[in-house]
């Protein structure tokens, strides 16, 4: 059984971590594929938003796979190598132009929290569990990791987390703005589809530079200090076809109809 499937279906490309007998736990192939994966699909002309989702009911994931780490990550070095594929990994769905969206049932947790922290947006069904707890193995996360929850939920929600090892359900998700939205599970998939009607009705080029801005203003530097590409970057979109479109549409009351450029 493959551990990881993609389908590409009308420009949505979904990518299944497909072991739920294990909860969807990550391996550290699985870290490998992902990196290529994701940088693969960033590339892909036909793909315009990406969803990341676990395998049945019970898990989105449950972390990184225990049972591999005595061989994996036995000694320092070892784990040096270990999470520099795992930072790889979420470094390649962070640099990804297109949306991407985790759609979370069940456990997300540790190693599966990180994965879907990196995506744009996290919808949440009711029945979903939450948390960083990798004190209870006397582990860390990350530097890149630690920057990527303080910048979603803060440092006190990001404290908390830390230190206490607690999981959350996905309403207090919610509270700290960790998801977006939480529905039943059984609501879960056809929410999703709404939320991708709704997006494809949006100019691809906007989205990509909106992500692109918002990661400029997280990045610790001086918005005087912008260089000339970033400081002309918000004035592109007006001259794009898209651009054109979206008034012209708007103006004649009817949906527009963008195409990326």
């Amino acid at each position: 059984m493959e551990p990881l499937l993609v389908t590409i279906a009308d420009d949505i490309a979904t990518i299944v971590m497909n072991r739920p007998e294990q909860h969807n736990a990550i391996t550290y192939e699985m870290w490998t594929q992902f990196a290529e994966l994701f940088s693969r699909l960033d590339s892909d002309d036909d793909v315009r938003m990406v969803i990341v989702r676990g395998s049945g009911e019970e898990a989105f994931s449950a972390g990184g796979d225990i049972s591999e780490f005595e061989e994996r990550r036995g000694d320092p070095w070892q784990a040096k190598i270990y999470n520099g594929k795992v930072e790889l990994a979420l470094r390649s769905l962070g640099r990804l132009r297109k949306p991407t969206i985790a759609a979370i049932k069940g456990y997300c947790v540790g190693a599966g929290f990180m994965l879907a922290a990196y995506c744009d947006l996290r919808l949440a069904a009711d029945n979903a569990v939450m948390g960083v707890p990798v004190a209870k193995l006397g582990a860390l996360v990350s530097y890149y990791e630690l920057e990527r929850m303080i910048q979603l939920i803060g440092l006190s929600a990001t404290l908390d987390l830390l230190l206490t090892a607690r999981l959350i359900d996905a309403e207090e998700a919610r509270s700290i703005s960790f998801c977006s939205r939480v529905v039943p599970v059984a609501d879960l998939d056809g929410t999703i589809e709404l939320l991708i009607g709704q997006m494809h009705e949006v100019a691809p080029l906007t989205q990509q530079w909106h992500k692109q801005m918002a990661k400029t203003i997280l990045r610790p530097a001086d918005l005087d200090d912008l260089d000339p590409e970033e400081t002309t970057l918000p004035d592109l979109c007006y001259d794009t076809e898209d651009y054109a479109e979206g008034v012209m549409a708007f103006l004649q009351k009817r949906k527009p109809v963008f195409h990326g450029r």
